[in-house]
């Protein structure tokens, strides 16, 4: 064999081994920057998330009844202390001549979070929105227990104590909202709405404790259209369309 025909069957070697090992790489080189970025922050966040307790016990069953301009019911099943939730609510608002009727479910599981309309069977899929409170409150883990942070970050002062269920309450009013709470563990057992002729009140009837909660209860029903939503995204588009800064709460 001549010299010119090994060195050419060495290029087509070379080739061939270029050919090969490039898909094995390829993932990694085609990342960009931004694409990085922004798998690295989606893994801190599901970090945030999973090193929080947000109610004061691991799990339960907390039935309520809505009345007022609201009426209904309510059930809530949670797990791992409050990191994954299942809110069940069915109940008919009425203002004036306007009636609405509703079967809502909403599911919130880690750093993701569903709201499902029963009786339509469909639904959206969003960033659970309490990530942003747990990074914003990071690096205050020495004032008090991460339920008080949450309740404070969102504008709640103390202002007293009752007893809920037979269940020891600190009572919280958020002035903004104008609306009051009555807290026990962390977890809302009563809550007061009064909004011009709007007046809703929440109360819980029966508490489980520790309770044993399948898996099952905080994954979506198969049969409903989930249609994903991008808050930060539309946000940032809001941010670019928006003639200059705003702040929004």
């Amino acid at each position: 064999m001549s010299f010119f025909n090994i060195k050419k069957l060495l290029s087509a070697f070379l080739m061939l081994l270029i050919l090969v090992f490039q898909p094995s790489c390829s993932n990694d080189e085609n990342k960009t920057p931004e694409n990085i970025t922004i798998e690295k922050t989606k893994k801190e966040k599901k970090l945030y998330i999973t090193d929080q307790k947000i109610y004061g016990i691991k799990s339960g069953i907390i039935e309520y009844e809505i009345t007022g301009s609201q009426s209904g019911t309510k059930k809530l099943y949670f797990d791992d202390w409050g990191r994954k939730q299942a809110e069940y609510t069915n109940s008919t608002i009425k203002v004036g001549k306007y009636t609405k009727h509703s079967n809502l479910l909403k599911i919130t599981n880690g750093d993701l979070q569903y709201i499902i309309n029963l009786e339509k069977t469909t639904g959206t899929k969003r960033e659970n929105p309490l990530i942003e409170k747990i990074i914003e409150l990071k690096n205050q883990t020495n004032y008090g227990e991460f339920g008080e942070q949450l309740l404070l970050i969102s504008g709640g002062f103390e202002t007293g104590g009752d007893i809920v269920a037979d269940k020891k309450c600190k009572v919280y009013e958020f002035k903004k909202q104008n609306s009051k709470s009555w807290i026990w563990n962390w977890l809302m057992l009563k809550s007061e709405t009064k909004r011009g002729s709007i007046n809703i009140t929440v109360v819980a009837k029966k508490i489980e404790e520790n309770v044993f909660i399948a898996d099952t209860v905080f994954i979506p029903p198969k049969n409903v259209l989930i249609i994903e939503v991008d808050l930060e995204g539309l946000r940032n588009q809001e941010g670019e369309m928006s003639p200059g800064n705003r702040n929004e709460y």
